[in-house]
């Protein structure tokens, strides 16, 4: 077929399809053994387009083809070499550039690409792992890529270290190991046996710019360092066996490498204590510490005890040397499952801690991030947990009294039992102990749960007599054990009543003492106020209401602590209700007698012309004054102070007007009343002159 000939074809074949109705002529996603069976109802192509179909060629041999039409795709077969490497190329009699070569293995799986848009271009290459069928393709992704081409599969040569872990190059600790990174896709694998207990650094030394890079892969299948590798690589080696070490260069590098490298293997220190289980450090209890030692990220030790059942077993660490709390902690048991953990506890130790349930095999694992020097642990055997867990095997006592007691694990419950009478008050009270935070808990007969008290106290009110259950715990999982000292108190009846009905009198001049025992609690005292008599509340550490059957109390809150004072309408009872606080004392005081009286049928009697002195003792305070004055007759009346005002009301009860300077004229004969108050001014105890003529 002519090129001419040739050149037509992508058009005809275009034209078919549309006038068949059918998809685009791009074929991307079809299958090539589809695409090629297509295409060859209209002509024959010269190269099969599935590894299946395959035109077998020879290494190092010229191939010829045509890139017939858009998308069509050219493979070939042979004999791949193991451990060579081969080099796929083409050259494309076309001035468009853009043409992809594949490489497919012995299972007809696609696994190399290459795009190559700079004739000659660095080509495809690819590594056969063993020997066996091997493929490759030229494809034209875009419609100008069409024409004849000249390819040619070129053998470069052995790769000097194996690429995967069965057929890894052997490396003696003590030697370096030399290679070559032939090509970018090139990777070489070491086997390197290692026993247990030592920390490692691989390093990996080359020519720049194309710096080489490892892993390490473990016994176990841990990869150091996780993620991308880097030209040096530190582990810790906690299982013996053959370690993996893989050769790799940046992706960023060119295609054709050849470039040496040297790996060495640095011992960087001995490791004190084993990382896992099955080699964990036996340890006897003891109250005698012991040192080790962590270095950074990549250790943590670990060690074994047996336990008795029953018993409670702690393993306790200092804090850390130049840090503010001890190393993180895990206690497991033998099966493997987490029991107890501590991980931080701001300028203090770490512990764990377990009641075992039966004899068996516990670990500790110890570790503390990048954390790089000295600990010190104790492991205890603290022996049988000095109080019962529940209502049934609690601690019997009798109140009041001193608890005392050690939570031994952070699960632990210290019970302990007790009779309560109705009406009576009981309280408990934590005064010390080494134990973080504790939450109280009381439970009653029945086992329910009846008060919580957090802050380490808690005040309870019995309803009924009866033996209940008084439970100390920590408050949180992550608080740390340790023993506490709580005040069991007994305080009777409750201190003052409720109510007006069962009020507690208050005398003057005698203090009286209290507490709200629960926040429902109201505390009512009486005094029995006399009219005309003034008087002072103290109420130290608490809050007050005042309420009187006459009425309104005249109150004034003068200072905190709370310090009213009192100014009564009439004589009568007056009620004082504690509502806020918990321990509390109240006072009351007569501070004097009122001077004039604060009501017309109370009014001082005077005469004129008259200069009075007189007190009004607080804000509330009106002196109200009665004179006998003739219709008719100017008046005038005054005080020397712009806080008081002079209010004059005639025979009927009418105000009188009272003009700037204090003067009025009468309208009726008769008895005329002066009232003296405060407008502002201070709270307490102003005097004023009061003038008439």
């Amino acid at each position: 077929m002519s090129q001419s000939s040739r050149s037509l074809l992508p058009w005809l074949y275009a034209v078919v399809l549309a006038a068949c109705g059918s998809e685009s002529v791009e074929q991307h996603s079809r299958p090539l053994d589809l695409v090629s069976s297509q295409h060859s109802r209209l002509y024959e192509d010269d190269h099969g387009d599935a590894p299946s179909e395959a035109t077998p060629v020879l290494p190092n041999t010229l191939i010829t083809g045509t890139l017939d039409f858009h998308a069509d795709e050219d493979v070939f077969s042979f004999t791949a070499q193991a451990q060579r490497y081969y080099r796929f190329d083409c050259v494309v009699d076309s001035p468009a550039t853009g043409w992809i070569f594949y490489y497919y293995n012995a299972q007809h799986e696609r696994s190399g690409t290459a795009v190559v848009f700079d004739p000659p271009g660095y080509g495809l290459y690819f590594k056969a792992r063993a020997t066996e069928a091997a493929y490759v393709s030229i494809r034209a992704p875009m419609p100008e890529i069409v024409g004849p081409y000249s390819c040619q599969i070129t053998e470069l040569g052995m790769d000097d270290h194996a690429d995967t872990a069965t057929s890894a190059s052997p490396w003696a600790p003590g030697n370096a190991a030399t290679g070559i990174i032939e090509y970018a896709i090139d990777t070489d694998v070491f086997s390197l046996p290692l026993q247990r207990g030592a920390f490692y650094r691989v390093r990996c030394e080359s020519a720049a710019p194309n710096e080489c890079q490892v892993k390490v892969t473990s016994p176990v299948g841990t990869i150091t360092p996780p993620g991308m590798p880097t030209q040096t690589a530190s582990f810790n080696a906690i299982h013996s066996g053959t370690y993996l070490v893989e050769v790799t260069m940046p992706w960023t590098s060119t295609p054709v490498l050849q470039s040496a490298y040297t790996l060495h293997l640095d011992l960087l220190e001995t490791d004190d204590h084993a990382d896992t289980l099955e080699h964990a450090t036996a340890l006897t209890p003891s109250s005698t510490s012991f040192t080790g030692k962590l270095s950074g990220a990549l250790d943590q030790d670990v060690f074994t005890f047996t336990a008795t059942q029953g018993r409670v077993y702690r393993f306790a660490c200092d804090v850390l040397q130049g840090g503010s709390s001890g190393p993180t902690l895990l206690l497991r048991n033998a099966a493997g499952a987490i029991v107890d953990g501590s991980i931080y506890n701001q300028n203090r130790g770490t512990t764990v801690s377990v009641e075992t349930p039966a004899t068996g095999a516990y670990f500790v694992e110890l570790s503390h991030g990048s954390y790089d020097g000295p600990y010190s642990c104790a492991l205890e055997d603290l022996g049988f947990d000095d109080h019962g867990d529940s209502a049934v095997v609690a601690t019997p006592v009798s109140l009041s009294t001193v608890l005392t007691g050690h939570l031994e694990t952070r699960t632990d419950v210290d019970a302990f039992a007790f009779a309560v009478q109705a009406g009576r008050i009981y309280r408990f009270e934590r005064t010390s102990g080494t134990a973080s935070s504790i939450l109280l808990q009381l439970r009653n007969a029945q086992g329910q749960l009846v008060q919580t008290g957090g802050y380490g106290a808690l005040t309870y009110e019995a309803p009924e007599s009866a033996v209940y259950t008084f439970e100390v715990r920590l408050d949180s999982s992550t608080r740390e054990p340790g023993t506490f000292v709580i005040q069991a108190v007994d305080r009777g009846p409750d201190d003052h009543g409720n109510t007006p009905a069962s009020a507690t009198l208050l005398a003057p001049g005698q203090p009286v003492s209290g507490w709200l025992h629960r926040s429902e609690d109201k505390d009512v005292f009486v005094f029995q106020a006399q009219e005309q008599t003034l008087y002072q509340l103290y109420c130290t550490g608490c809050e007050v209401t005042l309420e009187s059957p006459t009425g309104w109390v005249r109150r004034l809150h003068l200072a905190n602590p709370a310090r009213i004072f009192i100014d009564p309408l009439s004589t009568g009872p007056i009620y004082v209700t504690v509502n806020q606080g918990f321990t509390y004392e109240v006072l009351l005081e007569i501070v004097g007698i009122d001077d004039h009286g604060d009501d017309v049928g109370h009014a001082t009697p005077i005469t004129y012309p008259l200069r009075l002195m007189g007190m009004l003792e607080s804000r509330h305070d009106v002196d109200v004054f009665a004179v006998e004055l003739p219709a008719g007759q100017p008046r005038r009346t005054n005080s020397p102070d712009s806080w008081r005002t002079i209010q004059v009301l005639d025979p009927t009860g009418q105000p009188v007007p009272v003009d700037f300077s204090g003067g009025f004229t009468p309208q009726v004969s008769g008895v005329h009343h002066l009232l003296m108050r405060l407008e502002g001014g201070p709270y307490l105890a102003v005097p004023y002159q009061l003038l008439l003529d």
